[in-house]
């Protein structure tokens, strides 16, 4: 695995260069399957995105149709995209400038706990899954519960069977007893795809300092989002997050498990509108959960969209992280988490 050995030994190069150097990963987002989205990933000098290519809670019929909708306009651009299913894969996108979408469903429910299927969706890409999103699934809890039991006995069967095949265990939105089930029982790193520091922003979606510990144990990654509702400051609840406030989680995160447990991901949803926006915050958990932000205050100062990607290289390097370890920050973190998960031992109950 190539981590661009040349950015991480050069301090003299500029933000500019050492951001077109290192290999971008954004954590999670949901694209829009645009030539709209490909510019701003250009823009943005971003090599790979975890797409969350299945809306939660979809049914199978319905999963499978998104992930197929997704594989058909790969397709239709393949001079600037390609699906990712293995590192290899997006060290060639980096050499030939094309963003690799690594398919990242948030939800297990299309699947159940049916092995058979979760082989299907790997044959069809899919290579990081969450195991819940908010609620009770077969499997475990989600953070929205009131009451997280952790991992169901077909859970943990669940887990093994993702090792074994090749796909990356993600808990972001899982409740934190089944989190730390899913570290206890997975032999590869768990993943938080997208989230950011309890002991900062206080919320049901954050992770606290032990959960962030054990992560950094086990080998996993966390990426710190920036989206306003998240990264808001307690004592200022109506005050509009910015980088800096970003740099503040993400600091916090090394300072309790390490600079090679943190990484980058929006949780933008590029399909999102403002009607759309709207009509969520009709909701009142909706709206208990991300905030009664402006449309146009959404997301963190200095990160509108894809395109400002570079920003972020600018503010790891004012926050006085050096050049090796923005690089990893940047996707050298990601890219180890993928290089051990995405090695599987053989196929799902293969002896």
């Amino acid at each position: 695995m190539t981590l661009n050995i040349a950015a991480q030994e050069s301090p003299a190069l500029s933000a500019t260069e050492l951001h077109a150097a290192a290999t971008v990963v954004e954590g999670s987002t949901v694209i829009e399957l645009s030539e709209a989205h490909l510019d701003r990933i250009r823009r943005g000098g971003v090599t790979a995105v975890n797409h969350t290519v299945t809306r939660p809670y979809a049914d199978t019929v319905t999963a499978l149709r998104e992930v197929n909708q997704c594989r058909r306009w790969i397709d239709a651009h393949a001079d600037r995209a390609l699906l990712a299913t293995s590192v290899a894969d997006i060290e060639r996108a980096k050499a030939e400038g094309k963003e690799a979408v690594i398919l990242g469903p948030q939800d297990t429910e299309m699947i159940g706990v049916d092995l058979d299927l979760l082989g299907t969706f790997y044959d069809l890409g899919v290579r990081i899954l969450q195991l819940t999103y908010q609620r009770q699934n077969l499997l475990g809890a989600g953070c929205g519960e009131s009451v997280d039991p952790g991992l169901t006995h077909k859970g943990r069967i669940f887990v093994e069977a993702m090792n074994e095949i090749g796909i990356v265990v993600d808990v972001s939105h899982c409740g934190q007893r089944t989190g730390l089930d899913a570290m206890e029982v997975s032999s590869t790193p768990v993943v938080v795809t997208h989230s950011f520091c309890d002991a900062i922003s206080p919320h049901i979606r954050a992770k606290d300092d032990a959960f962030l510990r054990t992560l950094g144990q086990q080998g996993g990654v966390i990426g710190i989002t920036t989206l306003s509702g998240f990264l808001y400051y307690p004592d200022e609840p109506t005050r509009r997050p910015d980088l800096t406030r970003f740099v503040e989680h993400l600091s916090h995160v090394v300072e309790v498990a390490g600079i090679d447990h943190v990484a980058i991901a929006t949780d933008y949803d590029e399909t999102l509108t403002e009607a759309m926006r709207a009509e969520q915050l009709k909701d009142k958990e909706f709206k208990s959960l991300l905030g009664d932000w402006k449309w146009e205050e959404r997301r963190a100062i200095g990160m509108d969209d894809a395109a400002d990607f570079p920003n972020f290289t600018e503010a790891l390097l004012a926050g006085g992280f050096s050049p090796a370890d923005v690089t990893k920050v940047l996707g050298g973190n990601w890219l180890r988490v993928f290089g051990e998960a995405w090695s599987p031992a053989g196929p799902v109950g293969a002896s």
